[in-house]
């Protein structure tokens, strides 16, 4: 993997984890065992709680349990009960094309209370009524939540899914309207952590992204990959493409000057024109406070080392449409002027970062999942002003998002 990721931190509440467990167990343990005219009934033990912990690629649970056991026998049947607290390790597994495999063993187990008679006189030694009871948790009970797992959790498919739901044009601002786009290459994920409330799973992921005004056709990569890794990434750098177009900085412009007073009058714009030849040029169509084309000409230079953006070679040029307000014009070129050298240097990088910082909070599989995206700050690594668009790449520093289950 490059120094090009995104870094995840998925967070999976222990909580749910707990909830998810109690109902599947309620589910699983719900057949009755036979064994020499007895039936042995398993059950959840209700006023306990499932213990949930991590390590490397398992999720340990210790989970109580509770059977009871019968025989009829005529007038005088057999009953009887017990309770054990079986410590599972669910290893998880997932390959390169997303498949999650999962193998539960059972490592250890205690009784909370040995089988016991309540009624009648036991002709089955206890010692096999405890082994049956174990055999049932550790081959049949695991082999059924390992094959639930793996029919139910579809991995490649949920991330197929959300990169053609999320990761093509999604709308991620307005005014000016923005439109995010990524293509997912591949995830290295560390092992499985945890504190008192989650179990975390840090991941990586390389990825292509693109932030463009306009809504843009792009060829979902479909086949992403996905590596354990023992080895930690340090850098949590996202380089971002940023294609703005001459037309969508027009409308911005306007929005933004619109009713600003200028020379003492409302400043009214009707159109904006720019292009880029061998300089940038902007062609101001103006109505207030005098009625003409404004024609501002100049050549933008980025400095990577100041991130700013000075304007080279400014020339302004008032074609006012009537003999007053030709008069009028070299006053109102100097306030223009004057505004804009009160702006400059431009820092693109401080106005672009205001935009990748409100990347909107998404939830996904039906609101079961939260995502958190954030970064620390934004620097611009390039800056090109084309003939329809300016285009530049930003890197973001810290880029993480938090998942939470």
């Amino acid at each position: 993997m490059n120094d090009n990721n995104l870094f995840l931190d998925f967070k999976i509440s222990k909580s749910k984890i707990n909830a998810f467990i109690h109902g599947e167990l309620k589910k699983l343990l719900i057949d009755k065992i036979h064994v020499s005219g007895y039936d042995i009934q398993l059950k959840q033990v209700v006023d306990h709680t499932v213990v949930i912990s991590a390590k490397e690629r398992s999720i340990f649970i210790d989970a109580p349990v509770v059977f009871t056991f019968t025989k009829s026998a005529g007038l005088f049947s057999i009953e009887g009960e017990g309770s054990i607290k079986v410590n599972l390790e669910v290893v998880c597994q997932v390959d390169e094309n997303f498949n999650l495999t999962t193998t539960s063993k059972l490592v250890s187990y205690e009784w909370i209370e040995a089988p016991k008679v309540n009624l009648g006189q036991l002709t089955l030694p206890i010692e096999t009524i405890s082994d049956c009871v174990i055999k049932y948790v550790k081959e049949d009970t695991l082999a059924k939540l390992d094959k639930k797992i793996a029919t139910e959790i579809n991995l490649n498919e949920i991330i197929i899914k959300n990169l053609n739901e999320y990761g093509v044009n999604y709308p991620i601002y307005k005014k000016p309207d923005l439109y995010f786009n990524f293509q997912l290459l591949q995830i290295q994920s560390d092992v499985f952590r945890e504190d008192e409330n989650d179990i975390h799973v840090h991941m990586w992921l390389e990825i292509l992204s693109k932030v463009s005004d306009i809504a843009i056709q792009l060829e979902q990569n479909q086949t992403p990959k996905f590596y354990w890794t023992e080895e930690k990434t340090e850098t949590k750098l996202q380089k971002i493409d940023i294609e703005l177009s001459y037309n969508g900085i027009a409308k911005t412009i306007i929005s933004e000057l619109n009713g600003q007073e200028l020379g003492g009058k409302s400043f009214e714009i009707e159109s904006i024109h720019m292009r880029m030849t061998s300089f940038l040029e902007l062609k101001v169509n103006l109505l207030q406070p005098i009625k003409g084309l404004i024609t501002i000409t100049c050549l933008p230079k980025l400095d990577i080392t100041q991130q700013q953006i000075d304007l080279e070679n400014l020339d302004i040029d008032i074609d006012a449409q009537n003999f007053i307000y030709k008069l009028s014009s070299p006053i109102i070129e100097r306030i223009i002027r004057s505004k804009i050298l009160s702006i400059l240097p431009i820092l693109p990088a401080e106005t672009l970062s205001k935009y990748v910082k409100k990347i909107p909070t998404v939830q996904v599989l039906h609101n079961l999942i939260t995502l958190y995206p954030h970064v620390s700050q934004a620097t611009i690594e390039t800056l090109h002003f084309g003939q329809q668009s300016v285009n530049c790449t930003l890197i973001l520093g810290d880029a993480e998002v938090d998942i939470v289950v």
